[in-house]
């Protein structure tokens, strides 16, 4: 299952996401890995800033379309019935009025600023769907009662999978991949780290500050060092953790 495209985040956000219940997941009791806590200030105004930039762009094409003009002179003999009627820039200047601009001039003017104000849309709301504010790490269906799912070994444990909740989801949806398509990403940032999904585009953002993991505050190496260990096991973790240290200079 690919992470969602931009296309794909308008059209969740408009119809809803999928259900954690449709998916077979089931949270209830279950501890988050990871909590975010409070949410980038912009992801609480999302639709409030598309809404703003939907009306903006279409008034800038109305009236790029409707009064978009250019002051055409006329000529010099003109007849009085015709040159009466006509609204002139100064008295002292030659006759004339202003008069719509090509419809090329118009149409592509309008049609960038449609484009763009949809595209900017389109990047908010899928921005806003790659924000985690709660993740949890459960067992598949088939591997429920299988004791694969300890964290001890040194690889990714296999029959579980990660539940992502993104700004956009409600505590009964979700986002669900296998723990062995994902992996831990480093982000350019110290207080950021990425969730990435195996032949998939894009990531997923863990904002490490004030985040809670298993139920506890800690702090950016600790939030690390945990993350680590939950997705890698105890051992490969550790090892994994501590070279990543070293790149990032934590």
């Amino acid at each position: 299952m690919p992470p969602p495209s931009l296309l794909t985040a308008v059209r969740r956000s408009l119809f809803g996401p999928r259900s954690l219940r449709s998916q077979g997941i089931n949270i209830e009791n279950v501890k988050p890995v990871y909590d975010r806590g409070s949410l980038p200030w912009w992801t609480r105004w999302t639709y409030f800033l598309v809404a703003a930039d939907l009306i903006t762009v279409t008034t800038m094409c109305e009236l790029s379309w409707n009064h978009w003009t250019i002051w055409e002179e006329l000529p010099s003999e003109t007849p009085e019935n015709v040159s009466s009627s006509l609204e002139t820039k100064d008295p002292s200047q030659a006759s004339g009025h202003y008069v719509l601009r090509p419809w090329w001039q118009r149409g592509f003017f309008a049609l960038t600023t449609f484009t763009t104000g949809i595209v900017l849309g389109a990047i908010l709301l899928g921005g806003r769907s790659r924000i985690v504010r709660r993740m949890f790490i459960v067992p598949s269906a088939t591997s429920a009662s299988s004791s694969s799912s300890t964290t001890k070994s040194g690889t990714a444990v296999p029959g579980r999978q990660v539940v992502i909740q993104s700004a956009l989801h409600t505590k009964n949806q979700g986002v669900v991949f296998p723990l062995k398509r994902t992996r831990l990403v480093q982000s350019p940032l110290k207080t950021e780290m990425m969730v990435g999904i195996k032949d998939g585009r894009g990531h997923y953002s863990l904002g490490l500050e004030g985040a809670e993991v298993n139920g506890t505050k800690a702090s950016l190496w600790d939030v690390r060092k945990a993350l680590f260990t939950e997705w890698y096991g105890e051992k490969k973790g550790q090892q994994m953790f501590l070279n990543s240290s070293k790149v990032k200079g934590a």
